[in-house]
């Protein structure tokens, strides 16, 4: 029974995996079809050719080329040929209708974001290529046409639909311009690309004028573009959507603009009293930067007692290496002397008059904790000081673990006599040693770490002195 599920799992497995055969090769039959018909698509160009046809592209697109293979009969077979056609272009009706149909979307879409054209007061949206080969150029001519808007909003009040309310738009030619100095004074309020430049308005300031369309396409049988006439689009400037605030600002920097002009030769220049029906109270701009000053010296009396604090337990780490560093000498020495028949009291006496005999005459000497220690105990045995209560303040002094160990075994031993004393120190020493190898394992661990940023920045400098020639010379 085991024997058959086994063989029928087998099979089942062996079904499953030709099943997953059958649809991997059906998705990659799918696969070199979908790319086959993309490559088609992407390089139609070369292979397109309907009889003796060649599509042409639309109105103003490029000079579409063409790789093309044809026989000749009787002469030869596979030339290749290199060919560029020309897109389609219009007639001079058809270009006019063009410009129709296109100055009938452009009265919609050039508003942008503005209500209507008797409230501009955003930015415009001046296409420059409109499509099918159409091109528009834009200008702002100012002029006084106040008896349009009339017109406009009496059609308003009759509730007029947008069409017909925008059918205003006409062809017509420039007239001349009446007010020469209205012109001047507005002629860049709206630029080429549709910008409006009315910040310097006043909250009820205006201006009128015309936005000049003019379009453009290629047609058959002329070199260059063909024009329309100039369609005369009337437009009413106003002032931006301003908040109270902002149109304070803008009516205060021009009145303080023009007393500034007024009163060029004067001494002084007078502020304006009321703005916008505000009235004005200046006060004195004072610099309070002195108030930053008790501030700054609190910080810095606090990172001054921070430093000092941080400078002190690094003296006092410094201070702990050293006398770990200095014990499995000084043991070493006390074990060697007492070895060689010399008492504890006068092996103390020998190492403190040979660190007094190296330290003096040399400048910037450092001192020694440990060894300051043993001259202290040297100085209290010679004036009289017992012994083992010489030892125990100098434990006391040292605070240290392995120096007080050592120090009591010193008392121990005056107390209950020598025995054993010399294998109890040689075992201490043995301990000693080996806590030196370890302190100095860690010491060079820890200047390993202190060095990585140190050579990361390195390495940041090598790579940039390599990196940046070899991308000058690309």
């Amino acid at each position: 029974m085991n024997i058959r599920n086994v063989l029928k799992n087998k099979i089942q497995q062996l079904i499953a995996r030709v099943k997953r055969i059958k649809k991997r090769s059906i998705y990659c039959v799918v696969a070199g079809l979908v790319f086959a018909i993309l490559s088609l698509i992407t390089n139609r160009q070369s292979i397109y050719v309907r009889s003796n046809e060649i599509e042409r592209g639309s109105y103003g697109t490029q000079k579409t080329p063409y790789s093309i293979k044809i026989d000749a009969e009787n002469l030869a077979k596979n030339m290749e040929f290199s060919v560029s056609v020309s897109s389609k272009k219009y007639t001079k009706d058809e270009a006019d209708e063009a410009f129709t149909k296109k100055i009938d979307e452009l009265k919609i879409d050039i508003l942008n974001e503005n209500d209507s054209f008797e409230s501009i007061n955003s930015k415009l949206n001046f296409k420059s290529d409109l499509g099918d080969g159409v091109r528009a150029s834009y200008a702002f001519e100012p002029k006084k046409i106040e008896e349009y808007y009339d017109k406009y909003k009496s059609a308003k009040k009759r509730k007029a639909t947008k069409s017909d309310l925008l059918a205003t738009v006409s062809i017509a030619t420039r007239s001349d311009i009446d007010d020469f100095k209205y012109f001047v004074d507005y002629q860049k309020v709206i630029d080429g690309s549709g910008n409006v430049n009315n910040e310097n308005f006043k909250l009820t300031e205006f201006c009128t004028g015309f936005i000049v369309i003019q379009l453009s396409t290629e047609i058959k049988d002329k070199e260059g573009s063909y024009k329309s006439e100039k369609y005369m689009l009337p437009v009413r400037v106003v002032s931006k959507k301003l908040t109270p605030i902002e149109a304070f600002k803008v009516a205060f920097k021009k009145e303080l603009d023009n007393s500034d002009k007024e009163t060029i030769n004067e001494d002084t220049i007078k502020l304006p009293k009321v703005i916008n029906d505000f009235r004005i109270i200046y006060k004195e701009n004072r610099n309070l930067g002195f108030l930053l000053m008790p501030i700054f010296g609190v910080l810095v009396a606090i990172l001054l007692e921070a430093r000092d604090k941080e400078e002190e337990k690094e003296k006092a780490k410094r201070r702990i290496r050293l006398l770990e560093i200095d014990f499995a000498q000084i043991i070493s020495k006390i074990l060697l002397y007492v070895s060689s028949g010399m008492t504890i009291r006068n092996s103390f006496i020998r190492l403190a008059e040979q660190y007094q005999k190296s330290k003096s005459g040399v400048k910037n000497f450092e001192n020694r904790a440990a060894y300051e220690e043993l001259v202290v105990v040297k100085n209290k045995l010679a004036s009289g000081y017992s012994e083992i209560n010489a030892y125990e303040e100098m434990a006391k002094n040292i605070n240290l673990r392995i120096y007080t160990r050592f120090l009591n075994i010193i008392i121990q031993s005056i107390k209950n006599g020598n025995k054993d004393l010399k294998n109890i120190l040689n075992m201490e020493v043995q301990d000693a040693l080996y806590e030196r190898k370890q302190n100095a394992k860690k010491l060079g661990e820890e200047a390993a770490t202190k060095l990585v940023l140190p050579l990361m920045m390195m390495l940041s400098i090598i790579m940039v002195v390599i990196m940046v020639p070899a991308f000058m010379g690309m």
